[in-house]
């Protein structure tokens, strides 16, 4: 049942808003997005402000109370400002969409030696940090003082001294008052009366919303910013399923602290949320996550609570079985996606499934699966490949035309941000004759066989770091490159698999390094060619 929800609009100064501040009217709802400005863009808010230009209206959510107590949990801050907890008037009212703009004007406008203690707690790391803005009454600029500079010109004046009388006059006996010339000291201070009246009278408008319960709150805030600035949708499920002791927030910071083993840390929180997603069945980041929470909450906190155990276990099953010892090595977004969804269906998979799951991932990493279908036709490949995993489906590929074949690009030099070029790294990789246990491998290491020659293909050599790794370590010096492989017999066999042979050492021996490197180079396409063709794929011509 719809609650009485009533829209109320406002104009208020400026002045109005930093008074109702410090008396502790304002919190911050827990699927508000974090403080994201940069001292630039809280500069640019005040010199929008001297100038006159709008920057737009705030919104704020008055709850249904029978509720609202439990927001009072919250710890955001509202710049470097946090709103004590406590029972007495006035109630919370909630900034729904505003919060970088106030943020910026009380951390910048609230004298952090007079705030209201009863009501405000202070961060001082947080204030250093971003909200130490001032104003040049000379250059008629605003400007932010470094963390640790401590001293000013006294014509350079702390915002929150500008717009308070009292605290302005003193300003100007113990800074202004002691310029050496005299004349410019009545310029100064009708500047500063200038801008104190400016900023103090600005009016700003606010939409009030009333009477709004929770579920209304966040899908208006979700509307708001949906085609805004990209919002954190793990801080909406945590507003959603409050009171029921999971934070999906708090799951995912635990989910990065297992996945730093595999060097798998800094993958999006965005990408960890669209495997939650896609765990409902259907390939599609644009669900609607209100209504999907709305519908069974339980439901999506056992899936979310399931897939997130299936990313650990598609994060190691990369690592130790495809070589994808560092999330630089995944080829695509979508291969986490689609095994995390085998690790989902699949709880305990056969060394079958397995199997196939490699050479699924081996042919769509090669063939460039996922970029050369639409997303319309991904989503095809999504339930195809949940149909085989459930037993509906015989083929665990989708593939539109059955007489056409996927054709491998040329390898090409690049980066880690090119499919193809992950593929390459890959298969070599591959080549170590290593075991790979999270306990025993590190990650890999990129270095040149050869120092003074470029950085190629046939010159670089991918290593896979494993501890106490005998060749890496070799003598115990930090080697920039490998040429000794090319001279010591006791790395012959090992040697192999890093794509070097006796040729190459003999070409080495008479300083044929151009001609040693181009066989390497060789060496390594014709395997891969090899590789490829065992997969049923065309190399391109």
């Amino acid at each position: 049942m719809k609650s009485a929800l009533k829209i109320d609009t406002r104009v208020r100064s400026l002045r109005s808003y930093l008074d109702e501040f410090e008396k502790g009217v304002f919190q911050v709802p827990e699927f508000q997005r974090d403080f994201l400005w940069s001292t630039d863009d809280i500069i640019q808010l005040f010199d929008s402000i001297r100038n006159k230009y709008p920057i737009g209206s705030i919104q704020f959510w008055q709850p249904v109370y029978g509720n609202s107590d439990i927001w009072l949990e919250s710890n955001n801050y509202i710049g470097p400002y946090k709103v004590k907890n406590t029972s007495t008037e006035p109630k919370p009212i909630y900034i729904l969409d505003g919060l970088q703009r106030l943020s910026s004007l009380f951390g910048c406008l609230i004298n952090p030696e007079k705030y209201n203690t009863d009501r405000l707690l202070l961060d001082e790391n947080i204030l250093l940090e971003k909200f130490r803005i001032y104003y040049d009454l000379e250059k008629e600029e605003f400007f932010p003082l470094r963390k640790n500079q401590k001293y000013t010109d006294n014509h350079q004046v702390p915002l929150h001294v500008l717009i308070n009388t009292a605290d302005f006059r003193k300003f100007a006996r113990d800074k202004l008052e002691k310029i050496d010339d005299k004349s410019k000291i009545d310029i100064y201070l009708d500047r500063a009366d200038e801008l104190s009246k400016i900023i103090s009278e600005y009016e700003i408008s606010s939409v009030d919303i009333l009477n709004a319960t929770l579920d209304e709150a966040v899908e208006i805030f979700w509307r708001v910013n949906k085609k805004g600035i990209q919002i954190s949708k793990d801080w909406i499920v945590n507003a959603l399923t409050k009171g029921s002791n999971f934070s999906l927030k708090d799951e995912i910071d635990k989910l990065y602290e297992t996945l730093k083993f595999y060097n798998f840390q800094n993958i999006s929180r965005e990408l960890i949320f669209n495997c939650i997603q896609s765990s409902f069945g259907k390939l599609s980041f644009d669900v609607d996550v209100v209504n999907l929470i709305k519908d069974d909450k339980n439901t999506f906190i056992q899936i979310s609570k399931k897939t997130l155990l299936s990313i650990e276990k598609a994060v190691k099953f990369l690592f130790e079985n495809l070589f994808v010892v560092d999330n630089r090595l995944l080829p695509t977004n979508w291969h986490l996606i689609f095994i995390t969804e085998f690790f989902n269906i699949c709880q305990n998979p056969s060394i079958i499934q397995l199997e196939e799951l490699k050479k699924w991932f081996w042919f769509t990493t090669y063939s460039n699966y996922f970029t050369v279908y639409s997303p319309s036709k991904r989503a095809k490949a999504f339930q195809q490949f949940r149909d085989f995993l459930y037993g509906f489906n015989d083929e665990i590929l989708y593939i539109e035309n059955k007489d056409s074949r996927f054709q491998v690009p040329k390898y090409k030099p690049s980066n880690f941000g090119s499919v193809r070029f992950c593929a390459n790294v890959l298969f070599q990789l591959s080549k170590a004759n290593e075991e790979i246990k999270v306990e025993n491998c590190l990650g890999f290491e990129s270095i040149k066989l050869i120092e003074e020659e470029k950085e190629t293909l046939g010159n670089l050599v991918y290593k896979l770091l494993i501890v106490n790794d005998t060749i890496l370590n070799y003598n115990g010096i930090k080697h920039t490159s490998l040429s000794f492989l090319l001279t010591e017999n006791v790395f012959e066999q090992s040697s192999e698999g890093l794509f070097i042979t006796n040729e190459m050492r003999h070409l080495f021996a008479q300083n044929k390094n151009r001609e040693l490197i181009k066989s390497r180079e060789n060496l390594i396409k014709l395997q891969e060619q090899d590789f490829i063709k065992s997969l049923g794929l065309e190399i391109e011509i």
